[in-house]
């Protein structure tokens, strides 16, 4: 178990964005930053995913919880003016979310749709840049963004082709 008397997040002001349910990465990661002593705001993605996620938000004790579909128009805008009112800063932000298509998982990579392939970069990759510029002025005396990565980015993996649709992955292309 994390020992907050070596590190502490005490007074640190953390949005965690890709929560699916308890088994997540992302909500490993929320629950170290509030064993560390942050305080955390959730999202999650829709009301199905609501009934998942809301259990690890109560867990961790979120003080906020709030709707963001990153391809809904104003969603991802929302939660950072929420923040915004709420908190007036952020200290950190955890980008945990990656999508593509199912059909565009399998097979060689220049096989992939441009549909499936424009959507899983906007929502894997591109979002992170947008969260990037709008929780800019909200990191008053510095922050950190993280970004979660996938072990695609560093094997081959046959049956797996989508190694450029995660931002680390985007950038970080090996041959």
């Amino acid at each position: 178990m994390l020992d907050s008397s070596y590190f502490s997040l005490e007074g640190k002001k953390g949005l965690v964005i890709g929560i699916a349910n308890e088994h997540s990465i992302a909500y490993g990661c929320a629950r170290a930053f509030r064993t560390l002593g942050a305080e955390l705001a959730i999202t999650y993605l829709n009301e199905k995913a609501r009934a998942f996620v809301e259990p690890a938000a109560q867990a961790v004790g979120a003080t906020l919880f709030l709707r963001c579909d990153v391809m809904a128009p104003g969603e991802l805008e929302a939660v950072f003016e929420a923040v915004r009112e709420q908190w007036g800063r952020l200290d950190f932000v955890v980008h945990s979310i990656a999508f593509a298509p199912r059909e565009d998982l399998q097979g060689r990579l220049v096989d992939s749709s441009a549909d499936g392939f424009g959507l899983a970069v906007n929502l894997s990759a591109h979002s992170f840049l947008r969260m990037a510029r709008l929780v800019e002025p909200l990191m008053t005396e510095g922050g950190s963004l993280f970004a979660m990565t996938f072990h695609g980015s560093e094997k081959v993996l046959p049956t797996y082709r989508s190694r450029i649709y995660h931002p680390d992955i985007s950038w970080e292309q090996k041959s």
